[in-house]
């Protein structure tokens, strides 16, 4: 016979372990994200840490050809990555643990080969002359440089993907940290030292992957097995193919704009409009990357949960009014930024930076956006959404950029990640709706008028540049922050509520 005070006992734990669960879950999430900080911010202080250097020898010219280098670099990077990354996270939730070698073993060999031939294929490209003529300046003695440095970046992918897999955020960060250190020694030997210009820059970019693989190996070695399956290739592949889409589409959207403004204007302008770039990825650094790679490790674990859509739902609230919230600050800090990353000839990039800013909230809530694209295994979608993304980009650049030059670019940046983080949410509802809530949305568009209100000014004095934006960030901060919690003690109060009921 069933003892009803262990029925009521029952019925009274489920809606305390419902709130329960989302707490283990956001701590687990804030917690994951703030141990891959160390690791991820540490991968972008190899381009942060370095700017003031790369600013004050090479000019602009020299630095918009770099940064169209870079933009080039970076999707064939993602292009001999084929998405294995996104798919050996879920591969590897649903393996085995003597499954795991082989699995990994599989994705080496597999996207080391497709390294070496798109890193072959950029050398061979910059090498020609057609390179001088489509990015206004001579990139032949560097092409040899984008092979190796291709091959070492797709491989260092692999491994970090498996630490994260195993979510060793500490080796994730021992590596990155190796990484950063060698490529700041190398490159103020070679460009503050020996005046070596581009190729000092690259170079020093090489031998730091060079390390970051090294170590990497050295972490991961006892999980490799040199065996592969062509079979588990093939299917992380159809899984994964979609996503390197995106994530190629997604170089295109970063460098569309330096193109178009490269095409209509000259090379110092992409100098002036990669720096602000460059300012603005420091909320890249410490908010976006560190929570897409805590969310790429957590986002199919909290599928299992019974309440997981709540959760999802919540992460998504939480993450709108922080994101933009954070964007704010950093616009209000955005003239001191300037000071310490560039040098005053870069101050007319500072009108761009609170565009870009709102540009890396709306990047990072494209994580929980595609929720249920990833769990209703329809990654099919992503490819679409993010071609349609790249058509706007496109016809927004070719419109704006001839008017507005740089403010022109950052336009049509914004509009075009709204478009594709909107998509994924709307076609993600289909295989796996997600209530989501409107009083966020309400303080986030608030927060957006604020930073375009906000047009930052340039200082002479670090004491005119951090009093007041100290001031102000607090504010904001205290207000993002006890709205976040606010929401969260009533969402455990309704549950107790209806326990009651």
């Amino acid at each position: 016979m069933a003892n009803p005070v262990q029925e009521v006992e029952g019925e009274v734990s489920e809606p305390r372990a419902r709130a329960n669960c989302l707490a283990d879950v956001l701590r687990s999430l804030v917690g994951d994200s703030a141990q891959y900080v160390a690791g991820v911010v540490v991968m972008g202080l190899a381009n942060m840490v370095l700017l003031p250097l790369y600013t004050r020898f090479l000019s602009p010219s020299d630095f918009g050809l770099y940064a169209l280098i870079e933009v080039l670099a970076l999707s064939s990077i993602s292009v001999s990555g084929l998405g294995l990354n996104v798919a050996y996270l879920k591969w590897f939730a649903s393996s085995a643990p003597d499954e795991v070698p082989r699995l990994l073993g599989t994705m080496i060999w597999v996207n080391g080969f497709a390294g070496i031939v798109t890193g072959a294929v950029l050398w061979m490209f910059l090498a020609s002359h057609q390179s001088s003529r489509m990015l206004h300046g001579d990139t032949r003695g560097l092409g040899w440089l984008l092979l190796p440095l291709i091959s070492f970046e797709t491989l260092q992918g692999v491994l970090l993907t498996h630490l994260r897999a195993r979510r060793r955020p500490g080796a994730f960060s021992a590596v990155s940290t190796f990484r950063l250190v060698t490529i700041a020694a190398f490159s103020i030997w070679l460009v503050a030292g020996r005046k070596d210009g581009l190729s000092g820059v690259f170079l020093a970019r090489v031998l730091g992957d060079l390390g970051g693989c090294l170590v990497a190996w050295g972490l991961v070695s006892a999980d490799v097995s040199l065996s592969a399956s062509l079979s588990s290739a093939l299917a992380m592949m159809k899984y994964g193919l979609p996503v390197v889409a995106s994530s190629l589409i997604m170089m295109i959207l970063d460098g569309a704009g330096r193109f178009f403004l490269n095409h209509y204007g000259n090379l110092e302008q992409v100098g002036l409009y990669a720096v602000a770039v460059k300012i603005s990825g420091v909320m890249r650094m410490l908010v976006v990357l560190p929570f897409g790679a805590a969310w790429g490790g957590l986002m199919f674990q909290i599928a299992k949960r019974s309440e997981a859509a709540i959760i999802y739902s919540k992460i998504m609230s939480y993450l709108l009014v922080l994101s933009l919230s954070i964007a704010l600050v950093f616009s209000l800090f955005s003239p001191v930024l300037l000071l310490v990353f560039a040098t005053r000839q870069y101050s007319a990039s500072l009108a761009v930076i609170p565009w870009l800013l709102l540009v890396q909230a709306v990047t990072v809530l494209q994580y929980p956006s595609a929720t249920g694209l990833f769990l209703g295994s329809a990654t099919k979608w992503l490819l679409p959404i993010f071609a349609l993304g790249v058509a706007i980009s496109l016809g927004l650049n070719r419109l704006l950029v001839p008017r507005f030059a740089s403010l022109g670019a950052a336009w049509a940046w914004l509009v075009a990640w709204l478009v594709i983080t909107i998509l994924m949410a709307s076609v993600g509802q289909r295989r796996y709706p997600i209530r989501y809530e409107r009083k966020p949305l309400l303080v986030a568009l608030a927060a957006c008028a604020i930073v375009i209100l906000a047009s930052p000014r340039p200082v002479t004095a670090w004491s005119r540049g951090l009093i007041a934006p100290s001031i102000f960030g607090a504010i904001i901060m205290m207000f993002a922050i006890g709205y976040v919690w606010n929401d969260f003690r009533h969402f455990g109060a309704l549950w107790s509520a209806r326990t009651v009921e």
